[in-house]
């Protein structure tokens, strides 16, 4: 094949020992996935569009780094990192050739098949998943990727943890793609959200599957049906639903010996043999920092907003000047992708310094999203929404009452400043530890004593209801005392 100059999204590129999936983005050695930075995959997809002929090195830098101005040295290690990962050159075999003063070109021969002859297949000829395809790259994800690429053959069941909008889901299926090589009887996705009854979580896993299978028992028939079959089932927003998805998992995963659940909940299952994996926010730059614009790039939260904005902005780049805003912006919205994309989506009406002079009232400004993501992530109020109403009124009020103090706080001064009449210290400390466990506080530690903060959309979201509640003046005047006290102590 001399060239490919588009390659369709449902084949399969063939070169060595080496097949490359378009649509998943996904490099198989063997049946052994490779792992490459998502740069590299991007500049190996581009020469592969155009094996046999020469891309510039402008071409390259321009469709890797769209929206920022980068040194050629960023490309030449990219490739080699490509050519280490490929072996190019070892045994005679030669991939990526570097043609002076021109570019690179893809100089093996490559073969181009259907993707529906390379994925596993079962004896029917059935393609044994039903992941769907990505529509944009992943951005500053790669480590946890490749973390739990590593760990999910000798896990039997991980738990993806964290708050709504930092992308488990996401991240979740990415890790699938790439491990889908590894289970002969394949990976499917079960999506829980929309489903309201407990008692149907089975019964949906087995629809998924494409079973007509009795309803007797609380497994429906699953556990013999997988009794022998090597598969992955991904369980995808399991909060609401989280006792019957516990005892679904523990159930199927004691009865069929092969097979491997991951799952994604703001909680854990709390289940024998579970491992959790709690996601963190998009990296920052920390506060007052001066960063020239290419290394503000390197953080994920900036690089995320920076792509999103020139996706509605075509021609958008990073400037000095603006680093700073940029990076409060995503400070402001603690590095979580959801709340950066949708505030992305208002640049072209408020330019950056009206965004973030906007993002006090944040739950208001982050309203709009994709008309085709689910209800509950089409705005930042539709996520805390849908957490909010999973806890229970304990949960709401001692949490209301957290809202107030802006700094983090220890578990003694957050138990004595919430704590009332009506909510004994027991009773807070109770709901203080179930809010950890459902991602709504965060924990850090401060001279070596453990502190817990609300994220600030979180925070800007519960003061709304302490306020509908009629209880401000009340949290107000224990943020007083907080205070003084500190001043006192101080």
């Amino acid at each position: 094949m001399n060239e490919l100059r588009t390659i369709r999204a449902d084949v399969v590129l063939k070169f060595g020992p080496f097949r490359y999936y378009v649509q998943r983005r996904l490099i198989l050695h063997g049946e052994r996935p490779l792992r490459v930075g998502s740069r590299a995959l991007e500049i190996l997809h581009l020469l592969l569009e155009h094996a046999g002929s020469v891309v510039s090195k402008e071409t390259i830098l321009a469709r890797v780094w769209p929206t920022t101005v980068v040194e050629e040295i960023n490309l030449r290690v990219h490739i080699a990192a490509l050519r280490r990962a490929l072996s190019d050159g070892k045994g005679g075999q030669r991939y990526i050739a570097n043609i002076p003063q021109r570019g690179y070109s893809f100089v093996a021969d490559v073969q181009l098949n259907e993707a529906a002859e390379i994925v596993p297949a079962g004896p029917s000829g059935e393609i044994l998943h039903n992941l769907p395809g990505r529509l944009s790259p992943i951005i500053g994800r790669d480590a946890i990727v490749d973390d739990l690429v590593r760990k999910m053959p000798a896990r039997r069941l991980m738990t993806l943890v964290g708050p709504g909008g930092m992308g488990k889901t996401t991240i979740a299926l990415r890790v699938a793609e790439l491990v889908l090589p590894h289970y002969e009887d394949g990976v499917y996705f079960i999506d829980l959200s929309t489903l309201a009854d407990p008692a149907l979580v089975a019964a949906k896993v087995a629809s998924t599957l494409g079973l007509a299978l009795p309803g007797e028992g609380a497994l429906c028939g699953l556990d013999y049906y997988l009794l022998h079959r090597h598969m992955l089932l991904v369980l995808d927003n399991c909060e609401h639903l989280i006792d019957s998805c516990a005892a679904l998992a523990v159930g199927l995963l004691m009865s069929a010996p092969r097979l491997a659940i991951l799952a994604t909940s703001r909680e854990p299952l709390l289940t024998e043999g579970e491992c959790v994996q709690r996601l963190e926010a998009l990296t920052i730059p920390a506060p007052a920092t001066s960063l020239p614009s290419e290394m503000a790039l390197t953080y994920s939260a900036v690089r995320l907003f920076v792509t999103r904005v020139a996706a509605y902005l075509p021609g958008f780049v990073l400037r000095a000047q603006d680093v700073a805003v940029v990076a409060e912006i995503c400070r402001r919205l603690d590095g979580m992708p959801l709340a950066i994309e949708l505030a992305a989506a208002q640049i072209e009406v408020l330019g950056l310094h009206g965004l973030l002079g906007q993002l006090e009232h944040c739950l208001q400004l982050l309203t709009h999203g994709r008309r085709t993501a689910a209800p509950r992530h089409q705005s930042l109020r539709a996520v805390l929404d849908w957490s909010h109403a999973l806890l229970s009124p304990l949960e709401q009020t001692v949490l209301h009452r957290l809202a107030v103090f802006k700094v983090a706080l220890s578990l003694d001064k957050a138990v004595r400043l919430t704590a009332c009449r009506a909510i004994d210290e027991a009773q807070v400390f109770e709901a203080i530890t179930q809010l950890v466990a459902k991602s709504w506080l965060s924990v850090e530690l401060i001279d070596s004593v453990v502190h817990y903060r609300l994220l600030n959309t979180s925070r800007a979201y519960a003061l709304e209801k302490l306020r509908a509640a009629d209880e401000y003046r009340q949290g107000q005047q224990r943020y007083a005392q907080h205070r003084n006290m500190r001043v006192i102590q101080g």
